[in-house]
C-alpha cells in the first residue's frame, strides 16, 4: 500500500531550532503585531511601505529558513517498493531484494562476521557495532527519531543508503520531476561512492578470502534502470467490509525484532539468507515469467495466485488479517509455516511452548512443507536435506573458546604482607597469592582491565581501578567481594589512600585529572587537574606528600623538546601544591619515595624525536632512565638506565626496598629487573655540576654501570613491581607470561615462577603482542613498538624521520587503535599495507637491523589489527546524542553556508570523514603545509576516539580540536568553517567527540 509522506520541519523530540531560526520565529511573530498596530495608529504615514517591505523581507527569510529547516528522515526501502515494483517500474525492488546488499545486514550473524570482527579490534557483536552497521546497514549512525516506523535497520544496504534519506523526495508527486527530486534530496550516486565501503579491507580478505571487487562488474549485478516509459502501478488494498476477528499476520520483521538475537540463534537472520525469503522477489525474474508462460499464467507472476500461493505469506486470507507491519514482498516468512502470530508473539507466551500453541503456533512438520514443494522444481522432495537448509534452531553453534589470558599489570602487597594482590587487565579479576607458599589462592571478578590495585592502611579493603569502565572496585578482602563501585574519570590508572585511609585518590588517563574520594561516605569530593596522562602515584613517609607521574609530554611547539610533569599534591589538603618539569622526557611512569622521605625516584623515557634517527649506535633514539625528585630542593635530576651495548628499554616501575639500600626497576621490553644502589647513584649526581646535570648525566649510557649492581632476567614484559614489607621478596608483574617472578632480595636473584592460571596456547595475536613489546627488534634493544606507541596508542610526539631528509617534515605520531582498514600508512599516505610499514620501513628508518622474521611481521600485523578503541566516552553505544552534539552533527553534514551558499563537496565535513571510519583513505591539501614540509599533501585520519588523541594535524600544531580550525584553517581549505559562530563550532566539536 502506497504511504503518503507529508512534508516535515524538524521534529520535536529531534534538533531544537537554530539560534537564527529561533530568532526569525521571534521576531515574525512580534513584527507582525507591531506592523498591525502601526497600522491601526499611522494610516497614511509614507513609513508604511517601508513597514509593508519588511513584512515582506521577514517572509521571505521566514520562508527560506523554513526550508532549511527540513530534516529528511529514512522511510525504508518498503516505501521506495510500493512505487518501485513491477514491470512497469523495472522491478526495481525485487531486483534489490534479490541482491547482497538487502542481506547485508543478517550476513552480520554468520561466524565469518565475528571472526572479521575479532581481527578489527571490534569489541562488540558484528551486529551491534557501528563499525559493522556502517557499511552493513542504512542510517546506522542516524538517530531514532531520524527513522520512520517504515523503516527498518534489518533491510540493510537499502535504496536510501545510496540515495540519501527519502522523506522529502519519496513521493510520485516529486519523483515524476527529476529536478525537483533532487533539490529535495534525491542523491544519485558514483562509483566512487560504491568505493567508500567497497574498499579493499585486510580484516576481511583474511577471513573470505576473495578478490578486490571489481566496481564495474559489481554495478551490473545490482543494475535496476527504469523502463523508457515508467508506468507507476501500485498494488492495490481490497476493500474490506467487516474486519477478520481472528489471529492476524504481523510480518517476520515483528517475530524478527525477538528472534534476531545471538541468543535465539541469530533466527531471524538465517531465514533472511535462505531462498524462503527471496520466494516473492523471484517472481520477477525472467525465469519465473518463463516458467509461468509453461504453466499457462499470464501477466507478472508476482499478481498470479497460481505462484503467489507458495511464493508469499497468507495468500488467499482475507486482506484485514494483515496488520500494518505486514510486508507482502517478504516471501515466505516465519508465519507461513508458524501460522499467523498476532495472537503468539508475545516474549512471554513464546517462552511457554503449550501457551503459544494454543494460541495459533503451528509445529512444522513434512506435510507443511509439502503444500507447497509437493509440485515444486525440486523432485523429489527431500525434506531432510531442505530442513538442513533452513534449519533455524533456538541457539546458536559452540563456538570454540579463545585461549584466556591474564595479563598482570600491577600490584599490591596487602599491610599484613600476607598477600599480593594483582590487577589482572585481560583477566578482568585481581588475583590473590599467598605470599608464604608464592601460590595463586584465589581469584575475584572486578571490572572491565582492571590496572591498579591498593589496600586500606588497616588492610579491610582493597581499591582496584578499572580502564575499561571508568570506575574503582571496592573489595572486601576478608570475603573477597566486591562490595561496591565508585564511578570516575575517563579510563582511571593508579589509585591510592592517603595514610588515614580517609581520602582515596585515583588517576583518569584520559580527562587528565585525579578524582579524590572521601572512604567514610563513598562520595567524590574534588577533582584535581594533573598534566597529561596521569599515571601512578606515590604517599611519602610521612604521610604529607603524593608524587603523580603523567605518562605524555605537556603540549609544546612544533620543533621544541618534550616537557612532562610530576604533580605534587599535598596530602594534608587534598590540593596541588607543585607541578615539577621534567624537560625533554615523556612516558614518565613508575614512582616510589625512599624511605628516608628525602626524594622519590620517577621512571621515564628520553626520546630524541627532534633528532633523525640516524644515531642509533650513539643512543640517539630513545634512552631510558630515572628521574630522582628532590623534596626540599623541588627539581628532577635524570639519569640513565641504558648501558653502552644495552638498552633498557621501557623503564616502567620502581621500588625501594625498605632500608633504601636498593631502587628496583621493571624494563618491559627487555624483560629484566635493574638493581640500583641508591647511595652510588646519588654520590654521582651529588658531585655533578649544574652543567652536568642538565647536559651529562640525563644523555650518558655509560654512568648506569656504576651504580647498576645487578640485571635479574624475568618472563616477558615485567610492569607492575612491589616489595614485600619485611623486605624479603620482590614480586615483578609479567604481563604477557601471566606470571609473577619472585625475587629473592638478600642474594638478587629470581627464585620462583608463579603461575596466575592464563592460556599456555600462544595464539597468534598473543604472538605478535609479546613480539611488539620486545626490544630485540631494535639495535642494542634500545626501544620496542611499544616505545612509541604505547598500549597500541600515541607518545604524543612529533617525529622527525630520516626518510625525507634532516630536519624535513616532523610528523605526529598517530594512534594504532582502529587502525585496521584504514590504509595506506604514514601521514603521507606512503606505505600500502602494515607489513610495509612494520616490516621494510621499520628495518630502514627505525631498527637498524632486519626488525622480524616473516613469521613474527605477520603476527605483528595481526596483533595490531586487533587493538581496540576504549568504548567513545562522549557518546556510549546506543545513546541519543546530546542537543549541542545533534546540532553539531547538522554542521557536520551541512552542505550550506550560514548565509545560504552552498559549500562545495570538498569543503564538507562528510566527504573525507564519512561512516563508519570517517577517512575516505585519500589524501588532501588542508593548508597545513609548513615551510619545512616536502608536501601538503596529506593521508586523512580517521576520526574515531579523536578525542583521545592529541595533538593533532599532521605535525601535531593543533593542540585541541578547536584550534584545528580556530588557529590553522585561516581560508577554509579545512573545510568551510569561518562563517560558523562561536557556538557553532563548539557544537561541531561536541560532535566530532562522539564519532
Amino acid at each position: 500500500m502506497k504511504r503518503k509522506l507529508l512534508e516535515r520541519t524538524l521534529r520535536p523530540e529531534g534538533p531544537a531550532l537554530s539560534l537564527p531560526q529561533a530568532m526569525v520565529a521571534e521576531g515574525g511573530a512580534a513584527g507582525s503585531a507591531g506592523a498591525g498596530s502601526a497600522g491601526a495608529g499611522s494610516a497614511g504615514v509614507p513609513g508604511r511601505r517601508f513597514f509593508a517591505l519588511v513584512g515582506l523581507v521577514l517572509l521571505i527569510s521566514l520562508s527560506a529558513l523554513a526550508q532549511q529547516a527540513k530534516h529528511p528522515v529514512y522511510v525504508g526501502a518498503r516505501v521506495c517498493g510500493s512505487c518501485h515494483d513491477g514491470q512497469g517500474m523495472g522491478n526495481q525492488y525485487s531486483r534489490w531484494l534479490l541482491t547482497k546488499h538487502a542481506r547485508a545486514y543478517t550476513s552480520l550473524s554468520k561466524p565469518e562476521a565475528l571472526q572479521i570482527a575479532r581481527l578489527s579490534g571490534i569489541p562488540e557483536p558484528p551486529d551491534k557495532a557501528m563499525l559493522c552497521l556502517g557499511c552493513h546497514a542504512t542510517a546506522a549512525e542516524a538517530e531514532p527519531w531520524e527513522r520512520d516506523p517504515t523503516f527498518a535497520i534489518e533491510d540493510g544496504m537499502q535504496c536510501e543508503k545510496c540515495h540519501g534519506p527519502g522523506s522529502e523526495y519519496a513521493t510520485a508527486e516529486v519523483m515524476s520531476d527529476r529536478e525537483a527530486a533532487m533539490k529535495a534530496g534525491l542523491r544519485m550516486p558514483t562509483k566512487e561512492w560504491c568505493a567508500k565501503c567497497h574498499f579493499v579491507k585486510g580484516s576481511h580478505v583474511a577471513v573470505h578470502k576473495l578478490p578486490q571487487l571489481n566496481i564495474e562488474e559489481a554495478l551490473k549485478t545490482i543494475a535496476h534502470p527504469l523502463p523508457e516509459k515508467p508506468v507507476f502501478s501500485p498494488q492495490k488494498t481490497a476493500a474490506v467490509a467487516q474486519p477478520n476477528a481472528g489471529p492476524k499476520y504481523v510480518g517476520s520483521l515483528a517475530c524478527g525484532s525477538c528472534h534476531k538475537e545471538k541468543a535465539l540463534g541469530f533466527q531471524y537472520s538465517t531465514w533472511r539468507l535462505s531462498s524462503h525469503a527471496r520466494a516473492y522477489a523471484v517472481l520477477s525474474t525472467p525465469e519465473a515469467f518463463e516458467q509461468a508462460k509453461q504453466k499457462g499464467v499470464q501477466g507478472e507472476p508476482r499478481h498470479a495466485g497460481e505462484c503467489l500461493k507458495c511464493h508469499t505469506t497468507g495468500h488467499g486470507v482475507d486482506p484485514s488479517a494483515f496488520t500494518a507491519s505486514f510486508n507482502p514482498a517478504e516471501g515466505v516468512g516465519c508465519e507461513a509455516c508458524h501460522g499467523p502470530g498476532s495472537e503468539y508473539q508475545a516474549e512471554a507466551t513464546m517462552r511457554d511452548r503449550r501457551s503459544a500453541e494454543s494460541l495459533g503456533l503451528t509445529p512444522v512438520s513434512r506435510d507443511t512443507c509439502l503444500r507447497c514443494h509437493q509440485d515444486s522444481a525440486e523432485k523429489p522432495f527431500n525434506f531432510e536435506e531442505a530442513k538442513k537448509k533452513i534449519a533455524h534452531p533456538r541457539r546458536p553453534p559452540a563456538v570454540a573458546e579463545e585461549p584466556r589470558y591474564k595479563t598482570p599489570v600491577n600490584a599490591a602487597v596487602s599491610p599484613n604482607g600476607k598477600e599480593v594482590y594483582v590487577a589482572c587487565e585481560a583477566g578482568n579479576s585481581v588475583i590473590v597469592v599467598d605470599t608464604s607458599t608464592q601460590e595463586k589462592v584465589a581469584e575475584i571478578a572486578v571490572g572491565g582491565q582492571p590496572a591498579d590495585v591498593t589496600f586500606s592502611p588497616d588492610g579491610r579493603l582493597a581499591y582496584v581501578s578499572n580502564r575499561l569502565d571508568d570506575n574503582v572496585s571496592v573489595v572486601e578482602v576478608a570475603t573477597r567481594k566486591v562490595l561496591r563501585t565508585l564511578p570516575v574519570g575517563d579510563e582511571p590508572h593508579g589509585v591510592l589512600t592517603d595514610k588515614s585511609g580517609r581520602y582515596l585518590y585515583v588517576l583518569n588517563t584520559s580527562t587528565d585529572d585525579i578524582s579524590v574520594y572521601d572512604t567514610e561516605t563513598f562520595s567524590e569530593t574534588r577533582r584535581l587537574s594533573a598534566s597529561r596522562g596521569p599515571w601512578s602515584l606515590a604517599l611519602s613517609p610521612d604521610g604529607r606528600t603524593i608524587l603523580v607521574t603523567n605518562t605524555l609530554s605537556r603540549f609544546v611547539e612544533l620543533r621544541a623538546p618534550s616537557v612532562s610533569e610530576v604533580t605534587v599534591i599535598d596530602a594534608e589538603r587534598a590540593a596541588v601544591e607543585n607541578r615539577l618539569a621534567v624537560a625533554e622526557a615523556n612516558l614518565v611512569q613508575g614512582v616510589a619515595w625512599h624511605p628516608s622521605g628525602e626524594f622519590g625516584f620517577v621512571t621515564l623515557n628520553r626520546t630524541k624525536n627532534l633528532v633523525p634517527m640516524s644515531q642509533l649506535i650513539q643512543g640517539w633514539t630513545i634512552t631510558n632512565g630515572l628521574g630522582i625528585v628532590w623534596k626540599e630542593a623541588g627539581q628532577i635530576d635524570q639519569v640513565l638506565l641504558d648501558q653502552a651495548n644495552l638498552g633498557f628499554s621501557d623503564a616502567a616501575d620502581v621500588v625501594f626496598t625498605p632500608d633504601g639500600k636498593y631502587g628496583l626497576v621493571t624494563s618491559a621490553t627487555s624483560h629484566r629487573v635493574a638493581v640500583v644502589d641508591v647511595q652510588k647513584l646519588l654520590g654521582i649526581v651529588r658531585k655533578a655540576s649544574e652543567k652536568e646535570k642538565k647536559e651529562i648525566l640525563p644523555n650518558h649510557r655509560g654512568k648506569s654501570a656504576e651504580f647498576i649492581v645487578e640485571h635479574i632476567a624475568t618472563e616477558r614484559s615485567p610492569r607492575g613491581l612491589v616489595v614485600s614489607p619485611d623486605g624479603k621478596y620482590a614480586y615483578t608483574c609479567n604481563s604477557l607470561d601471566d606470571s609473577l617472578t619472585a625475587i629473592d632480595l638478600t642474594t638478587l636473584r629470581a627464585m620462583k615462577r608463579i603461575d596466575l592460571g592464563g592460556s599456555h596456547v600462544i595464539t597468534k595475536i598473543r604472538f605478535g603482542e609479546q613480539t611488539f613489546h620486545d626490544s630485540k627488534i631494535s639495535f642494542q634493544r634500545q626501544f620496542a613498538c611499544h616505545s612509541c606507541h604505547p598500549d597500541g596508542h600515541v607518545d604524543g610526539l612529533n617525529y622527525d624521520i630520516e626518510a625525507d631528509g634532516i630536519g624535513m617534515s616532523p610528523v605526529d605520531n598517530r594512534t594504532l587503535r582502529g587502525i585496521n582498514d584504514t590504509d595506506p600508512f604514514k601521514w603521507e599516505g606512503t606505505n600500502p599495507s602494515l607489513s610495509r610499514q612494520c616490516g621494510a620501513r621499520l628495518a630502514v628508518f627505525f631498527t637498524r637491523v632486519a626488525p622480524f622474521s616473516p613469521e613474527e611481521l605477520a603476527a605483528v600485523d595481526n596483533y595490531i589489527c586487533t587493538i581496540p578503541r576504549p568504548p567513545n566516552r562522549y557518546r556510549p553505544l546506543g545513546a541519543q546524542l546530546t542537543p549541542a552534539q545533534r546540532r553539531g552533527k547538522i554542521i557536520f553534514e551541512r552542505t550550506m553556508t550560514n548565509d545560504g551558499q552552498e559549500i562545495p563537496p570538498t569543503g564538507r565535513c562528510v566527504t573525507c570523514h564519512f561512516p563508519p571510519l570517517y577517512t575516505d583513505r585519500a589524501r588532501h591539501d588542508v593548508g597545513t603545509q609548513e615551510k619545512l614540509d616536502r608536501t601538503g599533501n596529506f593521508d586523512v585520519p580517521h576520526l574515531n576516539n579523536i578525542y583521545d588523541s592529541a595533538p593533532y594535524l599532521h605535525n601535531g600544531i593543533a593542540s585541541t580540536l578547536e584550534e584545528i580550525w580556530t588557529v590553522y584553517n585561516p581560508y577554509d581549505k579545512h573545510g568551510v568553517t569561518n562563517d560558523m559562530t562561536k557556538d557553532q563550532l563548539n557544537d561541531l566539536i561536541e560532535y566530532i567527540k562522539t564519532l
